[in-house]
């Protein structure tokens, strides 16, 4: 299929080939789509937000991690269990879940900066 675009070649030194592959790779763009979007004055992405995204899923993974420990202790729980180690079982769980709790609301903050950053 026959395409209106039109190929540009251009010859950079080696510090700018180094500063354009560092850019594209913060912003995750190729580096004809980078050069398009800095000719034609579209937004580029923040690479921040690219950082905030990955931190966010991996507290989200954390999380789901805490949540299949916890429910495996739970099935601990239906087994024939000492006091003792019941009590132990309890306090385990009630650490798993404030810790859920904690990576939630440091997802939310995350999150909420990102949303609601000045421009």
């Amino acid at each position: 299929m026959a395409t209106t675009r039109n190929l540009v070649k251009t010859y950079l030194d080696p510090a700018e080939l180094a500063r354009l592959d560092t850019l594209t790779g913060q912003l995750r763009l190729s580096r004809s789509e980078l050069l398009r979007r800095l000719i034609v004055g579209t937004r580029l992405p923040n690479a921040r937000d690219f950082a905030a995204s990955e931190a966010i899923l991996d507290l989200l993974k954390i999380n789901a991690d805490q949540a299949r420990l916890g429910n495996l202790f739970k099935l601990a729980l239906d087994e024939p269990l000492s006091a003792d180690l019941l009590v132990r079982f309890d306090q385990l769980i009630v650490e798993i879940e404030g810790t859920q709790n904690a990576l939630k609301d440091l997802v939310r903050q995350i999150d909420h900066s990102i949303r609601h950053k000045a421009p």
